[in-house]
């Protein structure tokens, strides 16, 4: 299994609002590690150091490898960014409009 990389899109939150007010699940780093995991957290909006953490995980040998990428959710657009509405929901036409024009900027 040392072959194999996992990644969790780390963004923190549900449809409901933030995990960690929901059902906190403590240090997700550290429950990988007690599995038996190879752990590597990295910026899931930088490419560098997305690259730099599979290089790591791909580095290390005898156990499977997970990358914790921690993310915004919605990043980029500012009226979807971290908010729990839209984890599930369609936009509409003028938002959707509204989210290519600042994601073009």
């Amino acid at each position: 299994l040392d072959r194999l990389t996992a990644v969790v899109d780390h963004n923190k939150l549900q449809a409901t609002g933030e995990i960690a007010s929901r059902l906190n699940i403590g240090d997700i780093a550290a429950k990988w590690k007690a599995f038996g995991w190879r752990v590597c957290e990295a910026d899931g909006h930088d490419v560098r150091d997305l690259m730099r953490a599979f290089d790591e995980v791909e580095a290390a040998e005898g156990a499977p490898g997970v990358v914790l990428a921690h993310t915004i959710k919605g990043k980029g657009v500012s009226f979807i960014e971290n908010v729990p509405a839209y984890h599930n929901g369609a936009l509409t036409p003028d938002e959707y409009e509204a989210a290519l024009s600042e994601l073009s900027r």
